[in-house]
């Protein structure tokens, strides 16, 4: 394919099932300009985080390794910057490279940085972006200084949105809801503030050379401080409630606000195609939407990230590219969003070229599946949890069964995910589950094999086996494994 401009909008605690085009009762008609974007292009109804959190799972995008391989496992310290990105890598291939909105390359909690300091902005070039317009995120603002803090104090409105995240935080440790909406002005809301400057960004550009831009939006991401007239237009009585909650009434307008959030980022969308259109690139350009990681939403009694059901560790993926898509494809193939990496690469080099950037890389190129050569190009997904915010586990799904590991017990559950969506019942020990346990094991085992973890990775999240494969015979069967072929890339 030839080079040309490649655009990556991102959104932040993003569900898989919160859009339009995935038929969601309550978002038909919010997320119109995503929608056209995924019918003109190929969605994925089956793409996982590889670690439902925000540092691990943007690492892993960046870097196309698995968060065991990185050692980037939780929200903790910088990104291990000696790892190769693939935004170095479209540098080296003669690309203008940009950077709006949210990356999460640094933590911050704790030591209230500046990130337009050049100490920190200039580790964000390093990592492969020419130019660079960079917000932590919403509670994040609260400790630390960016573009979008600076925003705000030179309006007079820092003082007051700070003091709003504090009120929010307090009204959730005492159990209230913290689901008001936004106290800024609608052009001053961060997303408002990201679409804006990515837009500014599009109206300027007079470089010759391709650009790629990635614009990563703050939110559906907590706080739920979505904006009056984005509230308004929510049908209250089509929100629908926590699965298996017996309070789920109460979590009605957190998920209505939830709603609202994602229909912001929508408008933001349609004006970042309005540009491109002005521009005469939209149909010259990659397009590619994805998340970093769901959110429970309440489901089951849990909240926020980190868990191993779909609602936490499902995402949203489509792929906007004539050349590659053509008439809309929709495919239920299990896939990765660090999968993004080697897809842009491709694009980008073509496929032999844009192996040799990030040798090492766990993602594989969704080129394959756009063009219709195979219907699936991994036999299972993984994600895994580091056990900052929750207990530490490890999972694998191959878009029937989901297995998962639960490292800090040693325990395994197996659910049926046709029959048990929403993982309330294992099905581990049941007559029939042992040669589905047994596979997905050895499924598991095969990725940390294939996969080894990078140099500067923590020893504390190096590769195990399974249960039942531990021991001698876990020995024998590593050992096996280890001597099968690397797929490479």
């Amino acid at each position: 394919m030839p080079k040309g401009n490649i655009l990556l909008i991102m959104t932040d605690e993003h569900r898989w099932d919160y859009m339009g085009y995935m038929d969601h009762p309550l978002m038909a008609s919010l997320t119109p300009n995503l929608d056209r974007l995924a019918a003109e292009g190929a969605v994925f109804t089956r793409c996982y985080s590889p670690n439902p959190l925000c540092m691990p799972a943007r690492n892993a995008i960046h870097t196309g390794l698995y968060t065991f391989q990185s050692g980037q496992m939780n929200n903790v310290g910088d990104w291990p910057m000696e790892l190769p990105t693939f935004t170095q890598a479209l540098q080296k291939l003669g690309y203008h490279t940009a950077l709006t909105g949210k990356l999460h390359a640094h933590e911050a909690v704790g030591y209230d940085i500046d990130l337009t300091d050049p100490q920190w902005d200039d580790e964000i070039h390093a990592l492969g972006f020419h130019d660079v317009i960079q917000v932590a995120g919403k509670t994040m603002d609260f400790f630390t200084e960016d573009f979008y803090t600076h925003y705000l104090q030179e309006r007079g409105l820092l003082y007051a949105y700070r003091e709003d995240i504090v009120k929010r935080v307090e009204a959730g440790a005492r159990g209230e809801g913290s689901w008001w909406p936004s106290i800024l002005p609608e052009e001053h809301f961060i997303d408002n503030f990201i679409g804006r400057s990515a837009i500014e960004w599009f109206e300027r550009y007079d470089d010759d050379r391709p650009w790629f831009h990635m614009v990563s939006f703050c939110s559906p991401h907590p706080s739920y401080d979505a904006y009056a007239s984005a509230l308004a237009k929510i049908a209250m009585d089509a929100v629908p409630l926590p699965v298996a909650n017996e309070n789920g009434a109460h979590y009605r307008e957190m998920i209505a606000n939830y709603a609202a959030q994602i229909h912001i980022v929508d408008q933001n969308v349609g004006r970042i195609i309005d540009a491109l259109e002005a521009r005469g690139w939209l149909e010259d350009t990659l397009i590619v939407f994805t998340a970093d990681h769901g959110e429970m939403l309440a489901d089951a009694g849990k909240h926020s990230k980190c868990w191993w059901e779909d609602a936490s560790v499902r995402v949203p993926l489509f792929v906007r590219c004539g050349e590659w898509t053509g008439a809309r494809v929709i495919s239920d193939a299990v896939v990765s969003c660090h999968d993004v990496t080697a897809t842009v690469l491709e694009c980008a080099a073509g496929e032999d070229r844009s192996r040799g950037f990030l040798p090492l890389c766990s993602s594989v190129s969704l080129r394959p599946l756009l063009q219709g050569e195979t219907d699936r190009i991994r036999p299972v997904a993984y994600s895994e949890n580091g056990g900052q915010f929750t207990r530490p586990w490890r999972m694998v799904d191959d878009g029937h069964h989901k297995y998962v590991w639960l490292l800090d017990t040693n325990e395994e559950r197996l659910f049926d995910m046709r029959s048990d969506p929403h993982c309330l019942s294992s099905i581990a020990g049941q007559d029939g589950s042992a040669p589905i346990l047994e596979r997905l094991r050895r499924e598991m085992l095969r990725i940390h094999v294939e996969h080894p973890a990078q140099g500067g990775a923590s020893g504390l999240f190096a590769p195990g086996a399974p249960p039942h494969h531990a021991g001698a015979a876990g020995g024998r069967q590593e050992a096996e494994l280890r001597s099968v072929p690397r797929r490479p890339g």
